[in-house]
């Protein structure tokens, strides 16, 4: 009974397809540890997303620790070229 449930639910559920591209490494440790806990990788990104949507304390943290990350790169990368425009700048006598 709970094998035609589950199959039911599986095929009344609407789905998406996602791809996407993780390092090889990171690709076989995810793989190690779903077959550790007897998961699929779609049971653990499934997971995982849930309770992303659902506004987890812990994850929504590390959202936000990881587009701040993203964003203080790219300011890094902007300083990086106003550098060099700078210097350009100078080394043509201010024209």
């Amino acid at each position: 009974m709970e094998l035609q449930v589950k199959e039911l639910e599986h095929v009344l559920t609407p789905r998406r397809c996602v791809h996407i591209k993780i390092p090889s490494e990171l690709h076989a440790s995810l793989r190690v540890l779903g077959f550790q806990k007897k998961l699929s990788l779609q049971e653990m990104f499934v997971e995982i997303s849930r309770l992303l949507a659902d506004d987890d304390s812990y994850l929504t943290r590390k959202m936000d620790d990881l587009a701040r990350l993203k964003k203080e790169k790219k300011i890094k990368k902007l300083t990086s070229q106003d550098s060099e425009d700078i210097y350009d700048y100078i080394s043509k006598g201010g024209e």
